[in-house]
C-alpha cells in the first residue's frame, strides 16, 4: 500500500476542515444540497491508417466519453468537486499500447471508467485559494503541463494547488504533484512534481510569464526523467498582429543527469479581413553529446507538432534527432463554421542520420456551435514522411469526426 496518496487524502480533509466554519450546522448540508451537476457526452469517431512495416489494417474506433460531475455549494470558504469518467467502445477495430486488436493500428483510446477530478477548493479570502486533490492542470499554452484534453481520455495530476491573484496584476501560481493519470487509464507515481509559474500583466494585451517545473520521478538511476525546466513566455497582441513566444531550458535535477536541451517556440498571426494568417516555429533539441534530448514532460502534445502525432516521444525526451517545426497557418469563420489549415515542414535539429528531413503535414479543421450545449466538428490530418533511408516517421491519415453535448 502506498503511502503518499493517503497522506494527501488525510491532508486535504484536514486542511478542509481547518478552514471551515466551526458551527456550520446544517450548512454543510445546505451546500449538498445545494450544488450543481454537470455532464459532458461526447461520440468520436476516428480512422487512422498508418503505413507501417507490418502493414496493419487501418484503425477504426467509434467512442462515447460520458463524464459526470457534481459541485457542492460553499460551506463557509470550502467547496468541493467530483468528475466520473467512463469511455465507451462502440466500435474497437484498433489497438492502443497494452490493450485492444494488433491486428489494427493505434487509436490511444482504451475503454474503462476512473474519478477523474475530485478535489476540494479552500479560499483565503478574494485573492488565495488552495486546491487540493485530483485535478486538470494546464499551465500556459499546455507545451510542457497540460490535460490532454484532445483525447477522449484525458490527464489529470493528484496534489496540492496554491494560487494568488489579485492584489496586483501579478498571477502566482505552484503546485505539488505525486500522480499523474495518464490517457491510458493508467498511472505514474512520482516522488515529487513541482510547478512554479508567476504570470504578470503589463497591459491589457501584453503579458510574461516565468516558471520552473522541477520533476523528481521513483528512478533513482541516472538515466531516469528528473529534471529542472525553466522558462519563459511573453504574449502580446497589439492592433491587428499578436506574437507568442516561449523558451524554456532544461537541467539536471534529483537523480536525472546529462539534462541541458532546450525549446523554443514563436508564433506570429496577423488579422485581415475575416481572416487570420500567421505562422511560427517550435524547435526542440535534440542528442547533442552527452546532453539529452529536451523532455516536453506531462504536455497536451496533440496541440504541437502536428495533429498526426508524429513526434509524441518528445514527451519523454525521447526524440533523439530533435524537432523543427515550421508552420503556416490560416483559419475564417463562414455560415456559422470556424476552418483552420495548417501547413508544416519537420526536420531534424541533432544527431541526423540521414538528410535531416522528417516530412511534411497538412492539418484542416471545421467546427461549428449549434447551440451553447451542442458543438461539433470534423478535423483531417494527412502526413507524408521523406522517402529518406533511416527516416523514423512513416505516411499517415487520420480522420476525426465529433459531436460533444454538455451542460
Amino acid at each position: 500500500m502506498r503511502i503518499k496518496p493517503l497522506f494527501l487524502l488525510i491532508l486535504c480533509v484536514i486542511v478542509a476542515l481547518s478552514f471551515a466554519p466551526a458551527h456550520a450546522g446544517d450548512s454543510l448540508l445546505d451546500a449538498l444540497k445545494n450544488g450543481r451537476t454537470t455532464a459532458q457526452f461526447q461520440f468520436s469517431f476516428e480512422y487512422s491508417d498508418f503505413s507501417d512495416a507490418a502493414n496493419l489494417n487501418a484503425a477504426k474506433g467509434l467512442t462515447l466519453r460520458t463524464r459526470l460531475g457534481y459541485r457542492t455549494g460553499k460551506w463557509g470558504n470550502v467547496q468541493g468537486f467530483i468528475q466520473f469518467h467512463n469511455l465507451s467502445q462502440l466500435l474497437d477495430d484498433y489497438r492502443w499500447p497494452g490493450g485492444g486488436n494488433n491486428n489494427y493500428d493505434v487509436i490511444a483510446d482504451p475503454d474503462g471508467s476512473r474519478i477523474h477530478q475530485g478535489y476540494l477548493d479552500i479560499s483565503f479570502g478574494e485573492h488565495s485559494a488552495l486546491r487540493a486533490g485530483r485535478q486538470e492542470i494546464i499551465e500556459d499554452d499546455a507545451r510542457l503541463i497540460g490535460n490532454v484534453g484532445w483525447r477522449q481520455n484525458g490527464q489529470s495530476f493528484d496534489g496540492l494547488t496554491f494560487s494568488c491573484s489579485g492584489l496586483t496584476d501579478n498571477t502566482f501560481t505552484v503546485s505539488w504533484i505525486t500522480r499523474v493519470n495518464t490517457i491510458f487509464l493508467t498511472h505514474i507515481n512520482l516522488d515529487k512534481l513541482i510547478l512554479l509559474h508567476d504570470s504578470y500583466r503589463i497591459s491589457d494585451n501584453i503579458s510574461i510569464s516565468g516558471f520552473g517545473y522541477l520533476l523528481d520521478t521513483e528512478s533513482e538511476a541516472p538515466d531516469s526523467r528528473d529534471s529542472a525546466t525553466y522558462g519563459a513566455r511573453l504574449k502580446g497582441s497589439p492592433g491587428i498582429f499578436s506574437l507568442d513566444a516561449t523558451y524554456a531550458v532544461q537541467t539536471d535535477f534529483a537523480d536525472g543527469e546529462n539534462h541541458g536541451g532546450d525549446m523554443i517556440t514563436v508564433i506570429g498571426l496577423v488579422k485581415a479581413g475575416n481572416w487570420k494568417l500567421g505562422g511560427g516555429t517550435n524547435i526542440i533539441s535534440g542528442q547533442d553529446g552527452n546532453h539529452r534530448p529536451f523532455d516536453t514532460l506531462f504536455s497536451t502534445a496533440h496541440k504541437w507538432n502536428g495533429w498526426a502525432d508524429q513526434f509524441l516521444a518528445t514527451n519523454g525526451g525521447n526524440l533523439t534527432n530533435g524537432l523543427q517545426d515550421v508552420f503556416v497557418q490560416a483559419g475564417t469563420a463562414f455560415g456559422g463554421i470556424k476552418f483552420l489549415a495548417v501547413a508544416h515542414w519537420f526536420d531534424t535539429t541533432d544527431a541526423n542520420t540521414y538528410d535531416g528531413k522528417y516530412g511534411t503535414e497538412l492539418d484542416f479543421l471545421f467546427t461549428r456551435k449549434f447551440n451553447k450545449n451542442l458543438s461539433g466538428l470534423l478535423k483531417f490530418a494527412f502526413y507524408n514522411a521523406d522517402s529518406t533511408a533511416g527516416n523514423p516517421t512513416t505516411d499517415e491519415t487520420v480522420i476525426w469526426a465529433r459531436l460533444n453535448y454538455h451542460f
